[in-house]
């Protein structure tokens, strides 16, 4: 049998929870706000308003101000982003106002920049352009490349002798082509040493 206390914490835990009226908000991102002061409670926020509001208004157990928040992701399909990009109080806003608008093609340009390359947030939203992803493993990939370069110079006796693996190795140490997962999907860089 339970405690009266375990009974308790399970109540409050889900009293906290985030509320998913509609379809559409349950394919949003859920954060947490958690307050480094340790007589407050934090709160989950799905925008950048909610967590706003909720911030400015949140006193700790003897009524001051909470300011100071770690910032956590709960649920949603950005959770590797998230981390990668280093999401924190000071840089929320960006999340929210430039990389939670993302296209999907963009998102992985921008975990490959930052988790790949180490560029800082801001540098690598500047250079999302400059990526070039082709989806799939790098053997694919660099065999796809060569066929649509190198292969019409190829005559057709000599084609069977060609080796896509140690191609594939060339490119990868080289730095041409690099190979990476990003939402469970394997990505290849195709500029990797241009960028």
């Amino acid at each position: 049998m339970e405690s009266a206390k375990t009974e308790q914490v399970k109540i409050n835990f889900r009293l906290n929870q985030p509320k998913n009226d509609t379809k559409a908000e349950n394919t949003m991102n859920t954060f947490f706000a958690q307050p480094y002061n340790l007589d407050a409670v934090g709160f989950y926020f799905e925008s950048l308003e909610a967590y706003t509001e909720k911030s400015e208004n949140l006193l700790d157990a003897f009524g001051n101000p909470v300011e100071e928040f770690e910032i956590q992701f709960i649920d949603g399909d950005d959770c590797d982003l998230f981390s990668v990009c280093g999401i924190n109080q000071g840089n929320l806003q960006t999340w929210f106002e430039t990389v939670a608008d993302l296209s999907d093609q963009e998102k992985t340009a921008l975990f490959y920049l930052r988790s790949v390359l180490g560029y800082n947030l801001e540098n690598a939203l500047d250079k999302l352009e400059d990526v070039n992803l082709s989806e799939g493993n790098l053997k694919d990939v660099a065999e796809t490349l060569f066929d649509e370069f190198y292969l019409n110079d190829v005559p057709e006796s000599v084609r069977a002798y060609i080796d896509y693996e140690k191609y594939a190795r060339d490119c990868e140490i080289g730095s041409d082509l690099h190979e990476f997962d990003f939402n469970g999907t394997t990505w290849t860089c195709t500029n990797a040493s241009g960028i």
